[in-house]
């Protein structure tokens, strides 16, 4: 029995490496040559979403073909890196076939520092069984952002307010201008205005001018005019006003003294008028108008 179980080992020892060998032919690249293998010009500084492509061209016998079908499928993705699309062609050239394999790959790898990354070793395999083996390429990915992103609050910069202008004098004197804004238009109002709002502006030549711009521009008009003139003037002095009361008049109330020349010349036209006969002229209405605004500037004291 001892003697058959030596026998048994002997016989395994020597057949193991002859059966060792006959594994390694198997996986052997037979009938593939590799004609060149372009790989990126750039292997620095590679970034997100970049493009790599790398060509392989092989040679096999004429009556050999590419199994497409073991092939990497598009879209694999393997370590940050993707197969966007494989393109093959071949040609015959003296009775061999030449093939030539384009691998595009994307990266879609990202860190916070320079990394290695690298594009995957292929097998490419053809119908007689041969292969070839495509070694990977290694690249080193370029960094987007930092490791660690710091808080940006602790580098904010305080930002204060602007100081604000002085506006106090200024609004003092818009208040000014329009407080004289106000009393000018009050004043203009007072002085010009023909209502009665106030007792002061229903003086004796107030009311005067009011008649004599409702008189129609006639002859009658006029002479209607040296009356309503002459009673402003007798209710303004008290009594019977005549051409020699002038002197007392002005002298009486002072604030028509400026215009004593234009009431003599009144008094002159008016007694011509209603008293000797004489005709109007076309402007006496307009000229009684103007006097009478003129001593009602003097009685309003404005």
């Amino acid at each position: 029995m001892k003697q058959i179980f030596l026998g048994w080992l002997a016989v395994c020892l020597i057949a193991m490496p002859a059966f060792a060998e006959t594994q390694v032919t198997k996986t052997q690249p037979v009938g593939v040559k590799v004609l060149s293998v372009q790989n990126p010009a750039t292997y620095a500084g590679i970034q997100l979403g970049d493009v790599l492509q790398r060509t392989v061209r092989l040679s096999v016998s004429g009556q050999d073909q590419l199994n497409e079908n073991d092939l990497p499928l598009k879209g694999l993705q393997r370590h940050g890196v993707e197969l966007r699309q494989v393109q093959v062609s071949n040609e015959s050239q003296a009775g061999e076939k030449r093939y030539t394999l384009v691998f595009e790959y994307q990266v879609f790898a990202s860190s916070g520092k320079p990394v290695q990354l690298q594009l995957p070793a292929e097998r490419i395999v053809f119908n007689s069984g041969a292969f070839a083996e495509i070694p990977a390429w290694r690249f080193w990915l370029m960094s987007q952002l930092p490791d660690r992103l710091q808080p940006a609050q602790p580098t904010v910069i305080a930002q204060y307010h602007p100081l604000l202008k002085k506006t106090d004098m200024i609004q003092r004197w818009l208040a000014v201008s329009l407080l004289l804004a106000v009393v000018g238009s009050l004043v203009l109002l007072y002085r010009n205005a023909d209502w009665r709002w106030l007792p002061i502006m229903n003086g004796d030549f107030a009311r005067a001018y009011r008649q004599l711009k409702r008189l129609p521009a006639t002859s009658d008009g006029q002479k209607q005019a040296a009356l309503v003139m002459q009673q402003a003037f007798n209710d303004r002095f008290g009594q019977q006003m005549l051409a020699s009361h002038v002197p007392a008049f002005v002298a009486e109330q002072p604030v028509f003294q400026p215009l004593e020349s234009q009431i003599k010349t009144f008094f002159v036209q008016s007694n011509a008028v209603l008293y000797g006969g004489q005709l109007p002229t076309a402007e006496y209405l307009q000229q009684c108008k103007t006097l009478a605004r003129q001593l009602r500037y003097c009685e309003r004291r404005v």
